[in-house]
């Protein structure tokens, strides 16, 4: 009988001084987790979602967790939730809507780098995830299937089977709950537990040995990608930039993995690939990600913009002055009233707008001013133009109009563009 305490005290070697909270559903992969972090004196906690899908069962497996930890002292946490009638009123995937429940519960205990969540996942829930992202075309990560130890996650039985479980928690009489759904084949999981993977050791009993070990290559190998692409990650987060050039020379497993860090849909990659040979200026939306909301070809490179550089539409300070003072800011404009038609107001610069510059014969495109002063495309949404009724009367920061411009003995206006976080900061002061 393998030693599982041995094993987990090797797992965890000198992190002993963590706070693990073990993930504990009340079966036989979380109980024996939980005995034995336990007997090992680390400090743990328990953590248990009740989805309240199983009437009387599920309440039976919060109240085995909870006698166990009042027996021995360990903290409990409980998320009761009502999965079926939220499912009812919002709709969604009854296991995919679990699951972010449960990891979000999970998240809430994350609290620094000495606090890890220890999951129950063993060597046959390595089995099945490793031929359900196979037929998922899921890539290196995918048949990497699920790591050891990632992001504040811990999975000391992935080694272990179920059976070297069941045996050991049998072995130390540690009681555990059975979760009867696990017998019904409706889900992929479950059919591919209890009906093809038996079928497939029968025929080929080595079956098991030889899918733990393709995953520990592809982790090795999933590891040197990441690795790889970790710095162009930083890069991109610090400067939001990655050159065509490094681009260009990621292979396909490369571009998933850069995706996948970014947090951005695999599926994109074909719309990235585009922008990459698009004309400058182009740029995509990116769905679901709370870090960019676009990237932007410039030319050279991608510019991935965050949402909070997207400023709010800064609102006009009308001042009405005697005279011109005797230096002049670019962030200020003095106009003359009897020259400007109906209201004057601010807004974001269009394509197509054109104004009359001061030392220019005719009139202009913002876009060639904005050309002219090499203002790059991902500053470009960010450009902001003074108007009247009838023209452009200002490119604020760059370029005055000659129709309205004032002068000394006019009805002068002075006008300047304030930030909306300005007022809200002059108000509060």
């Amino acid at each position: 009988m393998i030693d599982i305490e041995q094993h987990i005290s090797n797992f965890i070697g000198k992190n002993s001084n963590h706070h693990y909270f073990i993930a504990c559903s009340g079966g036989v992969d979380s109980m024996v987790l939980l005995t034995v972090f336990h007997e090992l004196k680390f400090t743990v906690s328990a953590l248990h979602v009740n989805y309240k899908l199983r009437g009387n069962d599920s309440e039976k497996d919060q109240e085995l967790l909870q006698e166990f930890c009042n027996q021995n002292n360990i903290p409990c946490y409980i998320k009761q939730i009502d999965l079926q009638q939220q499912l009812n009123e919002s709709g969604g995937n009854l296991q995919d809507e679990a699951r972010k429940v449960r990891y979000s519960f999970f998240e809430e205990f994350k609290t620094n780098s000495n606090c890890k969540i220890v999951l129950g996942h063993h060597a046959d829930d390595q089995i099945e995830t490793f031929f359900l992202n196979l037929a998922r075309n899921s890539g290196i990560m995918g048949l990497a299937a699920m790591l050891p130890e990632y992001e504040g996650y811990m999975r000391p039985l992935l080694a272990i089977s179920k059976d070297q479980i069941i045996e050991f928690a049998q072995s130390k009489n540690i009681i555990w709950r059975e979760d009867v759904s696990n017998k019904s084949n409706k889900y992929s999981r479950n059919k591919l537990r209890n009906v093809i993977l038996p079928e497939l050791k029968i025929q080929l009993p080595n079956l098991s040995e030889s899918v733990l070990t393709l995953t520990r290559i592809f982790q090795r190998k999933q590891l040197e990608i990441s690795e790889h692409i970790t710095p162009f990650i930083n890069k991109i987060k610090t400067t939001h930039i990655l050159e065509f050039d490094e681009f260009d020379a990621f292979d396909e497993f490369d571009q998933i993995e850069l995706l996948r860090q970014l947090q951005i849909p695999v599926g994109q990659i074909r719309e990235i690939e585009k922008l990459r040979n698009a004309i400058k200026g182009k740029r995509i939306l990116l769905s679901n990600n709370d870090s960019f909301q676009e990237i932007l070809n410039e030319g050279t490179y991608f510019y991935f913009i965050k949402t909070d550089e997207i400023n709010s539409v800064p609102v006009l300070q009308i001042v009405p002055v005697h005279e011109l003072p005797i230096k002049f800011s670019k962030d200020v404009l003095f106009l003359d009233r009897a020259k400007i038609s109906g209201e004057l107001k601010i807004r974001r610069w269009e394509k197509g707008d054109r104004m009359k510059p001061i030392g220019v014969d005719g009139s202009k495109l913002i876009s060639d001013i904005l050309n002219d002063a090499k203002i790059p495309n991902h500053l470009r949404f960010n450009q902001f133009v003074v108007c009247d009724d009838d023209k452009i009367v200002w490119c604020v920061g760059l370029c005055v109009s000659r129709e309205a411009v004032g002068q000394n003995g006019a009805d002068l206006l002075k006008v300047s563009p304030i930030s909306t976080s300005s007022i809200h900061r002059l108000e509060r002061g």
